[in-house]
């Protein structure tokens, strides 16, 4: 049961126990983290793709009613995901009766997971532990504390226990992730994902695309000028377009119908679909979605309004909360000001140029 929402559970007051599902879902650009595409395919995609290669069926997914109407959501019965849209409210009672219908369906143990971060389950080793040690529910966590995700049932009980009900305090064991993780909480973790896919320190491939040569993913409908250069790791997306004297290189990732203009260099960067990269730039260690950009190593997100820089290829919504030009993302190593200070540094001229020839963004 994948669990698509706010965090379920108890208010988190000290006399109850904590929430099963202690963080909120990562969001970047207005979209959970796990509804971004990476490589090919949104990050949930992979999740479910994971789940049923390690044989775990079947599948719902309870999500919160903002959630919806998103299109992710609702391309996910392909992957036979039975999907209940709930208002935030009823995830537990939704949770609950998924559990149930599993039970119903001959399962005697069943994952609930909260669908913020991505992880690599080793669910065979999971149940082993889980029969093992003989106890309703057994949450995860890996070296650096809780992953949202727990196994419950037992041979002999008849219903499935919720996570939020296990007594507490508790003496039942955690089960110890070792495999590979990413919290998805900051843009940093999201470009990681993107740099261990890429290099192969995680499952996750490209989806639809060719390797042309070790280590450079092409995907078919992909129009790559002559004189535009892939430079490994790196990921081209369908329907993207490089014109002239691109270079894109050490673990890029460009998705579906982006357009990278003649001359701009995109070093160690994503770039979300739908985005138009302007000529001459150089964009590195950043995320790009359309006309919004966070730098990672500054955690400072900003908005360009000027499109001959960067923006989109498709109309963007004329709806939705008002733009910022900077905003600082919680990030550890710099003060607000710190960071505000370099990201305009890195924007702004100091004095005025008049023909650059290449553009810096930063």
């Amino acid at each position: 049961v994948l669990v698509l929402g706010g965090c379920i559970g108890n208010d988190g007051s000290q006399s109850s126990p904590p929430n099963y599902f202690p963080q909120a879902i990562p969001s970047f650009f207005g979209a959970p983290a796990l509804m971004l595409d990476l490589l090919g395919e949104p990050i949930l995609y992979r999740i479910v793709e994971n789940l049923r290669k390690s044989g775990v069926g079947p599948i719902f997914l309870v999500t919160d009613d903002v959630f919806a109407s998103h299109v992710v959501v609702r391309d996910l019965s392909r992957w036979r995901v039975h999907v209940r849209n709930v208002a935030g409210e009823g995830l537990l009672t939704a949770t609950q009766a998924a559990l149930q219908t599993c039970r119903e369906s001959g399962a005697r143990t069943a994952i609930v997971m909260h669908a913020s971060a991505y992880v690599e389950l080793d669910v065979a080793e999971m149940l082993q532990f889980h029969l093992a040690n003989r106890q309703p529910v057994t949450l995860v966590q890996d070296r650096s504390g809780p992953l949202g995700i727990a196994m419950v049932g037992s041979e002999s009980s008849g219903h499935f226990m919720r996570p939020d009900q296990r007594a507490f305090p508790s003496s039942s064991l955690d089960y110890m992730h070792r495999q590979y993780a990413n919290r998805l909480g900051t843009p940093r973790d999201l470009r990681r994902l993107a740099q261990d896919a890429l290099l192969q320190r995680c499952s996750i491939r490209p989806h639809g695309s060719d390797e042309v040569r070790p280590g450079v993913w092409v995907a078919p409908g992909a129009r790559l000028h002559p004189r535009a250069r892939v430079m490994s790791p790196s990921y081209i997306g369908d329907h993207t377009r490089l014109r002239s004297g691109v270079l894109i290189t050490r673990c890029t990732n460009i998705e579906h119908h982006c357009e990278i203009d003649r001359g701009s260099v995109v070093e160690n960067a994503t770039i979300l679909p739908h985005t138009y990269l302007g000529s001459s730039l150089d964009i590195t260690h950043s995320i790009v979605n359309r006309n919004a950009m966070v730098d990672v190593r500054r955690a400072v997100e900003v908005e360009i309004g000027d499109r001959s820089l960067i923006g989109s290829t498709s109309p963007l919504p004329d709806h939705g909360p008002e733009p910022w030009p900077v905003r600082s993302l919680t990030f550890l190593g710099h003060s607000p000001w710190q960071m505000l200070n370099a990201a305009l540094c890195a924007f702004l001229p100091k004095r005025p140029l008049p023909s650059p020839d290449r553009k810096s963004v930063v």
